[in-house]
C-alpha cells in the first residue's frame, strides 16, 4: 500500500482554536505583563533576574492552560455526526485483549459479546502469576477465543501486541481492535468503529473511541471523585481535534488498519507505545480520527498508590518519547497546528519539575517585593486566575451529573495532582537519561502501597514548603502553604480508600490545598487593591 498524499487526501488542520489561545496569551503577555515586569529592572540584579525568571515560567504555564481551555470550550459547541448507513461488507476484525496479571472476566466477556459477526477475540496474556494464568485459561476454554502467550515479555505491551499480530492473527484480518484489561465495551462497539473507519478518508490509519470512567458499587471513592477528569478529557478536550489539532492513539478503544500497521512495522516497543505509534503514522502521512459518540468504559486506578504508579509510567514514557521520537515528528510532514497541539499535549509531563521549583521561587520573589512594599503581581492577574478557575469549572459542570460533583472534583484533583508534581517531574527528568521500564498499573480493587523513599521525600518537601510559606511571608504564602499541605499529605492520600480514622482524616484534609488556593487568589487581589 502506498502512502497517501497528506495534502491531497485531507485538508490541513484548521488553526482557529490554536491561534485563539495564542492570541489571548500574546496580548496579555507582551502588552500588559511584560511592560509591568520591567518596573523591577531598578532593583538589584539578582532579584530582578529571579523575578523575570519566575514570571516567564508562570506565563508559559498559562500558555499551556489557555491552549487546553480553548479546546475544552470549543468542545462545548462540538456537534456529533452519526453515520446512519452501515458498511455493506463485514471486514474481519481481530480484538486484541491485552492482560498482564490483571485479567478482568467481565471486561473480556464484553469483547466476546459483540454483535459484529466477523470478529474474534485474542487474549494476549503476559501474566506471570499462576492465579491470573489459571483464570485466563479457564475463561478461554469456555469461550470461542484464542489464548496467545509468548516466551518472554520483551517490548512490554507493544511487544505483546506485535507478537500476537505477527504469529497468531491471520493476514485476512483487516482491522485490529485494541482492548485493555479493564476496558468494558458496549455490544455494538466493533460495529460502530468499523462503520467509522470504513467510511473515513483513505489516509486515516485508525479511529479512536471515547471513554468514560465507570462508576459502580465496587468503585472506590478515589475513582468516583476523579472520574470527571476522564469524561472532561474525552468529551470536551478531544472533541474538536479531528479538525483543529492532533489526534493521538490512546492505547485502547481504537480500531487500526492491519495493512497500515504492517507498513510501519508494528508498534514501537517502548513504554508509551500508543503515542509513539501516532508519531510514526504522522511521519508516514497517516492520521487518526476521533469518534466521540462511540464510548466505552474504563477504570481509574483504585487508589492513590495505583494513580502514582500510572502517572510515573506516563512521565517516563513521555521522556522516552521526547528523546527518541519528538525531533523527527517536528521535522515531519504534519501541519504546524498538529505539531503545536502535540507539544501542548505532552506539556503536562514536561512542566512538573519546573512548576515544582517555581512554586518556591515565586514565593521568595513575592516575599522580597512585599518587604519593599512593592506589588510584584499585576492587578489583572487575580482576575485572570479567577476567570480561568470559573471557566474550568463550567467545562467540568457540562459533563458532571451535579454541580457539587464538579466542585468536589476541583478539590480532589487540586490535592492529588499537586502532590504528584514533584515525583512526576523527577520521573520525567530521570528517564531523559535512563530508559524507563514498563510498570503495570494495578487493576480492579487491588490497592498499591506507596514507596517508603517517596513518602520520606514528599514529607520533607512538604515541611520545607510550610516553613518557607511562613518565613517568606507575602500574599502568595497561602499558595505555597497549599503545595506544602499536598506534599505533606502524600502518605495520607495513600489511605484515601481505607475505612479507618486515618482514611477519614485524609478525605477531610484533601480539601485543604484547594481552599488555600482560593485564599491565595483573594490575598493576591487584596495586595493590589487595599
Amino acid at each position: 500500500m502506498s502512502n497517501p498524499d497528506h495534502a491531497v487526501m485531507i485538508g490541513r488542520k484548521k488553526p482557529q482554536v490554536v491561534l485563539s489561545a495564542l492570541a489571548v496569551w500574546f496580548v496579555l503577555f507582551f502588552f500588559i505583563i511584560w511592560p509591568w515586569i520591567h518596573r523591577f529592572d531598578r532593583f538589584d540584579m539578582p532579584l530582578s533576574v529571579l523575578a523575570h525568571l519566575s514570571a516567564v515560567v508562570w506565563w508559559l504555564v498559562l500558555l499551556w492552560a489557555f491552549h487546553y481551555l480553548a479546546f475544552e470550550i470549543c468542545g462545548l459547541y462540538c456537534r456529533v455526526s452519526f453515520l446512519t448507513n452501515a458498511s455493506k461488507d463485514l471486514p474481519s476484525v481481530a480484538i486484541l485483549y491485552t492482560t498482564c496479571d490483571d485479567f478482568e472476566h467481565q471486561c473480556c466477556q464484553s469483547c466476546v459479546d459483540q454483535d459484529y459477526a466477523n470478529c474474534r477475540v485474542f487474549v494476549c496474556d503476559d501474566s506471570i502469576g499462576d492465579k491470573y494464568k489459571s483464570s485466563v485459561e479457564e475463561f478461554c476454554s469456555k469461550q470461542d477465543v484464542q489464548l496467545v502467550r509468548r516466551q518472554n515479555r520483551r517490548g512490554y505491551k507493544a511487544g505483546n501486541l506485535n507478537h500476537a499480530i505477527r504469529n497468531r492473527v491471520k493476514e485476512d484480518y483487516k482491522y485490529i481492535l485494541l482492548a485493555d484489561a479493564d476496558q468494558s465495551v458496549p455490544r455494538n462497539f466493533v460495529t460502530q468503529l468499523v462503520r467509522e473507519l470504513s467510511s473515513a478518508a483513505e489516509n486515516v490509519a485508525f479511529v479512536q473511541a471515547a471513554h468514560v470512567a465507570e462508576s459502580t458499587t465496587e468503585s472506590s471513592q478515589f475513582q468516583r471523585e476523579l472520574a470527571l477528569g476522564v469524561s472532561t478529557f474525552y468529551i470536551r478536550d478531544m472533541a474538536v481535534r479531528d479538525s483543529f489539532g492532533f489526534v493521538p492513539l490512546l492505547g485502547h478503544g481504537a480500531l487500526i488498519k492491519r495493512q497500515v500497521l504492517e507498513e510501519v512495522e508494528g508498534f514501537p516497543e517502548v513504554v508509551a507505545e500508543d503515542f509513539a505509534l501516532s508519531l510514526v503514522f504522522a511521519r508516514n502521512r497517516w492520521r487518526g480520527s476521533y469518534v466521540r459518540h462511540v464510548v466505552s468504559g474504563e477504570a481509574l486506578p483504585f487508589d492513590f498508590g495505583g494513580f502514582m504508579t500510572r502517572i510515573r509510567k506516563f512521565a517516563g514514557g513521555t521522556a522516552e518519547l521526547v528523546k527518541d521520537s519528538l525531533g523527527s515528528f517536528l521535522k515531519g510532514p504534519s501541519s504546524l497546528v498538529e505539531k503545536w497541539d502535540f507539544l501542548m499535549m505532552i506539556g503536562w509531563y514536561l512542566m512538573p519539575p519546573i512548576v515544582t521549583a517555581n512554586g518556591f521561587l515565586s514565593a521568595y520573589v513575592c516575599h522580597a517585593f512585599w518587604i519593599e512594599k512593592e506589588s510584584y503581581l499585576h492587578p489583572l492577574l487575580p482576575f485572570l486566575f479567577i476567570w480561568l478557575w470559573f471557566a474550568q469549572f463550567v467545562v467540568g459542570l457540562s459533563v458532571a451529573d451535579r454541580w457539587w460533583s464538579a466542585l468536589r472534583f476541583y478539590f480532589w484533583a487540586t490535592a492529588v495532582y499537586t502532590s504528584a508534581l514533584p515525583l512526576t517531574g523527577y520521573s520525567f527528568l530521570k528517564h531523559l537519561i535512563v530508559r524507563p521500564c514498563f510498570e503495570r498499573t494495578p487493576k480492579g480493587r487491588v490497592a498499591q502501597p506507596l514507596r517508603g523513599r517517596d513518602i520520606a521525600l514528599m514529607v520533607g518537601l512538604g515541611l520545607c514548603a510550610l516553613i518557607l510559606s511562613v518565613e517568606w511571608f507575602s500574599p502568595v504564602s497561602p499558595l505555597l502553604a497549599g503545595q506544602g499541605v499536598a506534599y505533606l499529605s502524600y502518605p495520607l492520600y495513600g489511605r484515601l480508600c481505607v475505612n479507618s480514622l486515618v482514611g477519614r482524616m485524609a478525605r477531610v484534609l484533601i480539601y485543604l490545598p484547594g481552599i488555600l488556593s482560593i485564599v491565595s487568589l483573594y490575598t493576591m487581589w487584596a495586595w493590589n487593591y487595599f
